[in-house]
């Protein structure tokens, strides 16, 4: 329960009381229950979208099905995709790249990426609706937030202090096969015929991005892990919505 709380805590806007010092042990152990986290934000939008779909256009309520999960996660994730786009855009150096993803301010490749992940996201979103494939509303944010776990298992951080840093170096091998056996479970729960390409598709993203983080930063960040569970989680909308078929 320990660990639910820290990840809740550490995805979300929703504050839960942590009894005692979280230690970066902590934050490492907390990534096992990432999935379950991603699952309460895609089960709340997919609520939302349930009661409110009588009475409000689908692709308007599309757009606010992304709004509500950035809303919920602080625009977390969306801020570091905005940030690494800009580092692998802008920079020349590994150093100069972590320079500039450490500025504030949006630049225009960040920008870009937002505007694409956003587009989409609602587009695939949209269709999920027309479908009506609630159980996939709800089980992509899942999978995303399993990209993560699988991007920062045994990765190394470009930086060398920060929160990122202290947490991704405890994240050990209990942690990630507890992240992937819920993982397996939800991708067998939304399209048994499918689940493997549902998987390697998250998985896949993770390792490329985390391969590319390496090559151009010298490890991952957490922006890196950001932008991981943005850009998984827009292709398995994406699929999901080719695997509509099948969804029913």
């Amino acid at each position: 329960m320990r660990r639910f709380t820290i990840a809740l805590t550490f995805l979300t806007i929703f504050r839960v009381p942590v009894a005692g010092e979280i230690s970066p042990s902590d934050l490492g152990s907390s990534y096992s229950c990432f999935p379950v986290v991603g699952l309460l934000i895609g089960l709340m939008t997919s609520v939302i979208v349930v009661l409110l779909r009588a009475v409000m256009p689908a692709l308007l309520l599309a757009a606010w099905a992304c709004a509500l999960m950035a809303f919920v996660t602080r625009g977390f994730h969306l801020d570091g995709l905005a940030d690494l786009a800009d580092g692998f855009g802008g920079g020349y150096t590994p150093e100069r790249r972590l320079e500039i993803m450490k500025d504030s301010a949006t630049g225009a490749f960040g920008s870009i990426a937002l505007c694409l992940v956003l587009l989409l996201k609602t587009s695939a979103i949209y269709s999920l609706i027309l479908g009506k494939a609630w159980l996939a509303l709800a089980i992509v944010p899942a999978l995303g937030r399993f990209a993560i776990v699988v991007c920062a298992y045994k990765s190394s951080c470009a930086r060398t202090g920060g929160l990122a840093k202290s947490s991704i170096e405890h994240v050990s091998q209990n942690s990630m096969l507890i992240a992937a056996s819920f993982a397996v479970v939800c991708s067998l729960l939304m399209v048994p015929k499918f689940a493997p390409v549902l998987l390697g598709t998250a998985v896949l993203t993770s390792l490329l991005i985390r391969w590319l983080a390496h090559r151009l930063l010298g490890g991952i960040t957490g922006d890196v892990l950001g932008a991981v569970n943005e850009i998984a989680e827009v292709l398995l909308f994406a699929l999901s919505a080719c695997f509509l078929d099948y969804l029913h």
